[in-house]
This record gives C-alpha cells, sequence and structure tokens, in this order.
C-alpha cells in the first residue's frame, strides 16, 4: 500500500532532522544482502548508538537538500541506499560500517560519506575506520605517560640491588 504525502512528509523531516544533527553519516548499498544479516548489523549499530536505516534515494536527496549538505546525488545510482548516522562519534559509524561491508564485501559498500555537512572520499571514511578506538589510544597514552615513571624507579633501585646482591653473595661464602 503506497504512502500518504502526509507520511511521506514526516518521514522526510525525520531524515532531514537525523542529517542535520549528525556529525557523521556513511551512505552504503546493500544490494544482495539478506535479511539476517541485515538485521545483524542493525543490532550492532544499535548498540553502538549508530542508527541505519533504508531511505529512498529521492527522499534521500530532498532531505540532504534541505539540511545543508551540497553535492549528494543518489537518485541516478539506481541501487538500494541505506543510511548510517551517529550523532556523538564520527569514527563509531565509519568503523562499524567498515568492518561489515570486510565481511560482507560483496553484499555491501559505502557509497559515500558525509562528515560535518561535507561531502568527502571514500578513502577518508576508510581511513577513519581504521583509527584506534578512543580506549586504546587512552591506554597508549596511560603506558606513554608510565614508562619514564618505570624507568626513574629502577634508575634509583639499581644501587640497592647491588648492594644487596654483594651482602648477598657475602652471606652466603
Amino acid at each position: 500500500m503506497p504512502k500518504t504525502r502526509v507520511q511521506k512528509e514526516a518521514q522526510l523531516t525525520k531524515l532531514v532532522d537525523k542529517l542535520k544533527s549528525s556529525k557523521a553519516i556513511i551512505l552504503t548499498e546493500f544490494t544482495g544482502l539478506t535479511m539476517e544479516d541485515l538485521d545483524s548489523l542493525r543490532a550492532t549499530a544499535r548498540k553502538e548508538g549508530v542508527t541505519f536505516q533504508v531511505a529512498k534515494n529521492t527522499l534521500l536527496d530532498k532531505a540532504a537538500k534541505e539540511a545543508g549538505i551540497d553535492g549528494l546525488v543518489t537518485q541516478k545510482v539506481g541501487k538500494q541506499i541505506a543510511v548510517a548516522t551517529d550523532g556523538e562519534d564520527e569514527i563509531a559509524v565509519s568503523k562499524l560500517i567498515y568492518q561489515f561491508a570486510k565481511n560482507h564485501s560483496e553484499k555491501i559498500k559505502i557509497y559515500a560519506g558525509i562528515l560535518e555537512k561535507k561531502l568527502v572520499p571514500i578513502e577518508t571514511i576508510n581511513q577513519l575506520a581504521q583509527l584506534p578506538s578512543r580506549e586504546e589510544l587512552l591506554a597508549r597514552l596511560v603506558g606513554t605517560l608510565n614508562s619514564p615513571i618505570n624507568d626513574f624507579v629502577r634508575v634509583l633501585n639499581g644501587p640497592l640491588q647491588g648492594f644487596y646482591n654483594c651482602i648477598k653473595t657475602l652471606s652466603s661464602k
């Protein structure tokens, strides 16, 4: 049953709000993806705080125009397009789609990426996806900050350890 004009306008408004509020938007072609794969992607996306939805190409073009995103043309693609958006973390959405595309190489492809209302090349999205996570970067920072402290303690402990070894050697004779 076709949608009424009111339903289409509501869907357009919702999509425009999503596009305006998101820092990162990834558009994907998902031709040949099974419902099970699509459901697992949506479930994983929900856990990560990412919204993944299928949108008609004409609706997506209108929403992008209203949201102030220039240069996006999906009408001529002729394939199904899904929109992955995230409000807080630009990296999470790109990581999620990149990993899924890597595991399902022939079924899902990144069509375009939008960061802060600007169209970016697919290579930029791939580079963002390969960055380490925030937690991993913080762990590296802590390790880097902790290393000089550990070295300093070892240096201070060296003479005391040497003295202890001398006493132990003398006591065993």
